[in-house]
């Protein structure tokens, strides 16, 4: 007979116990690890993400304490000109205006004649 038919069941129910408690004692630890070793790549993850917003805050103190920087966001923001300049401003539609204004003129255009003359009889007028 082979040595593995004549284990002692005993010797095998103690052999058994020993790993289980090994394995009890062991998952703990281990678990704790697992989730340690997981928080700590979500803090580098969150860390790196922060390192970047703050080079990002640094460039924008450095442009902001650009002299043409300060004058070009003047001439956007406040609307300023230098001395002698003429300001245009032109006042376009936005984009959603515009959309807005060309669904009405197909809706418009898709009702029969007598419906646009109701409309414009019985609708007073926007600017009033």
């Amino acid at each position: 007979m082979s040595r593995l038919g004549r284990v002692d069941p005993k010797r095998a129910a103690v052999i058994t116990l020993v790993v289980v408690f090994l394995a009890l004692t062991l998952a703990v630890p281990v678990r704790t690890y697992l989730s340690q070793r997981s928080e700590f790549n979500e803090l580098r993850a969150e860390n790196a993400a922060l390192q970047a917003e703050v080079a990002e805050y640094e460039r924008k103190v450095v442009e902001q304490n650009d002299p043409a920087y300060i004058e070009a966001q003047a001439r956007k923001r406040l609307q300023m000109v230098k001395r002698g300049e003429r300001q245009v401003i032109v006042i376009a539609p936005s984009r959603e205006q515009q959309e807005a204004a060309e669904r009405a003129e197909r809706e418009r255009e898709s009702n029969p004649w007598y419906q646009n003359m109701w409309d414009a009889v019985s609708t007073p007028p926007e600017g009033k």
